[in-house]
């Protein structure tokens, strides 16, 4: 046992394998340290965030844009994949996608923000749509009878680049070929980007109309065509204006073709024209088109100034055969209107002049319905109309006891333009046709009636004012007259044929 022991106590150390071990646990050592180290490193945390633009423009709706972000650490250092969050102040102008794309949605501004962490960019957006495009909606190449409203209003849309409507802009309708007249002039377009208003066709049967709309502070343009359509069935009296006239007087000339047009209930037989610049007057327009039944141009200008001349109207062109109208022209004197308005008189001076275009005292010679004839050379002192159906309306309305000359008296004093060519004023008083406005009423009398009907007119005398001679002869007001000196036009009138071939002149 003892030498066992000893044997054992005597063997050699094994030390081989140890330095190993140590060896492999100090690597461990070096990398758990390692590892702990990381561990207590300061977390990345986005402190900064930028954008590629702080400003977006858009001139049309659903136009887009990409928003780019920039994010950096608190170290200065770029965050790759750092999460942004997006969001937009006003979705109605501007939305923003999770990748930074907006899109334009509405007129205005807002503010599109991008988020990382606690830091965030802005980028402010405005959406101003640029009018680009101006359509006609509906209402184009309508017609309908002159004077009247069109079926369908007359309706444009304003877009943008990308189709999309405009809002809150300007459109403003003006008339460009005849003498018709539109609703509201100025129309702010609406939510959808329309406009509309209506148009009445002009008084000139059969004749073309135009509109033009333009948008304001564009060069944007559209242009609208209708045709007054001719009219069979009864008598139309078409206006045209050569110069400026305020909404008053056109309503006047409109009250007083309308007058004259319940009257005249036959339609005269549609004639081509073939007028040439100047012949209806220094300022008439060359004219070729069918007319029916009568055009009446319309100037409203300065003449002898005030006190002299107010108006002067009478044909240009008539029919061969039956010399009735077909041109005619009236003018006023723009010094004279300020009185004749401030007198109410207006319309009763152009119903008067619109008169003589269609014939009364201005064709009287040529229908052979004039004798006596008080002007040079034949300077006879009681010039009579010896038309049957007035001479019948004459006694009718008193004049069965009439014993002062021929009838029916027709005007024997005033000279050139008022002599031969107006009712007899000492007979008729305050009756329309006579050479003088009598403050107050002055009616269209059966008797001015029943003369067209002797120059060929199918009259309605039902449609005549109530008139008496005896009531006219007691009337007294003591307010001044307007003399009408001088109205009936002279000057050639032009003959033509239902083929428009010109057949001669009739000189005054």
């Amino acid at each position: 046992m003892l030498l066992s022991r000893r044997v054992v106590a005597d063997r050699p150390a094994r030390v081989g394998p140890i330095p190993r071990r140590l060896r492999v646990l100090s690597g461990w050592a070096a990398l758990l340290a390692s590892i702990g180290a990381c561990g207590s490193t300061e977390p990345l945390i986005p402190t900064s965030v930028s954008l590629n633009t702080t400003a977006l423009s858009f001139t049309a709706l659903g136009q887009t844009q990409q928003l780019s972000p920039s994010v950096t650490d608190q170290n200065g250092k770029a965050l790759v994949r750092a999460s942004v969050r997006w969001g937009s102040s006003n979705t109605g102008v501007a939305t923003v996608s999770s990748t930074g794309v907006v899109t334009a949605a509405g007129g205005g501004s807002a503010d599109v923000t991008a988020t990382a962490g606690p830091a965030t960019a802005t980028a402010q957006v405005s959406v101003v749509q640029t009018p680009t495009e101006l359509l006609k909606v509906s209402g184009d190449a309508q017609s309908a009878p002159p004077g009247t409203t069109l079926a369908a209003p007359l309706v444009v849309q304003l877009n943008d680049p990308g189709g999309s409507p405009i809002a809150g802009s300007s459109a403003t309708f003006a008339v460009t070929q005849g003498d018709g007249g539109t609703g509201a002039a100025t129309v702010v377009t609406g939510p959808d980007g329309r406009a509309s208003t209506t148009f009445t066709t002009g008084t000139a049967s059969g004749s073309p109309q135009a509109v033009s709309v333009s948008i304001a502070a564009t060069a944007l343009s559209v242009s609208f065509t209708a045709t007054a359509a001719s009219d069979p069935s009864s008598f139309n009296i078409g206006l045209r204006y050569l110069s400026s006239a305020t909404p008053a007087q056109r309503q006047a000339f409109t009250d007083a073709r309308l007058k004259w047009q319940s009257a005249i209930t036959g339609d005269l037989e549609d004639a081509p024209l073939q007028a040439g610049a100047g012949t209806c007057g220094t300022s008439s327009p060359a004219i070729n088109q069918d007319i029916d039944d009568v055009i009446i141009l319309v100037s409203v200008v300065p003449m002898d100034g005030p006190g002299g001349t107010l108006a002067t109207a009478g044909p240009c062109w008539i029919r061969d055969p039956g010399f009735m109208p077909i041109l005619g022209r009236m003018r006023l004197d723009i010094a004279d209107l300020p009185t004749i308005e401030a007198e109410g008189l207006l319309s009763t001076v152009i119903l008067h002049e619109m008169g003589h275009v269609l014939g009364i005292g201005s064709l009287w010679p040529d229908h052979g319905l004039l004798a006596g004839p008080s002007l040079p050379p034949n300077n006879g002192t009681d010039p009579h109309f010896t038309g049957i159906r007035a001479t019948n309306a004459f006694n009718n309305v008193g004049g069965t006891a009439y014993v002062g000359g021929a009838k029916v008296p027709v005007e024997n004093i005033g000279g050139r333009g008022t002599a031969d060519g107006h009712w007899r004023e000492s007979e008729f008083g305050s009756e329309l046709m006579t050479g003088f406005i009598n403050a107050g009423q002055n009616p269209l009398s059966v008797v001015s009636l029943a003369s067209l009907g002797d120059e060929g007119y199918a009259v309605n005398l039902a449609t005549a004012d109530a008139y008496s001679l005896m009531l006219s002869l007691r009337a007294f007001d003591t307010r001044p007259k307007l003399r009408l000196q001088n109205d009936i036009l002279g000057g050639p009138i032009t003959k033509v044929d239902r083929r428009g071939r010109v057949t001669g002149e009739l000189r005054r």
